[in-house]
């Protein structure tokens, strides 16, 4: 039986990520900002999106977007056993 572990794969992908590309926003978080005018225009700069990776955590929906395929198969190249989840 496979199952997935949620969370803990999505912290152990982030980082590597992170590591790798760099660091990211939350898109979910930065939008929220965005929508709040008390923030506007210090919070949030266009200079702090990472044009490579970003990801969302949204009411236990956790997700990472990648800009292109070549950086979705890196991903998929350091974490083979992940992949066949």
């Amino acid at each position: 039986m496979q199952h997935s572990t949620g969370v803990l794969d999505f912290d152990r992908a982030r980082r590597w990520f992170n590591s790798t590309f760099g660091w990211s926003q939350d898109i979910e978080t930065r939008f929220q900002m965005q929508s709040n005018q008390q923030y506007q225009p210090r919070a949030y700069q266009d200079e702090d999106i990472n044009r490579v990776w970003a990801y969302a955590v949204k009411y236990g929906d956790y997700r990472i977007y990648v800009n292109n395929d070549q950086t979705l198969s890196w991903f998929v190249l350091a974490h083979p056993n992940e992949s066949n989840s």
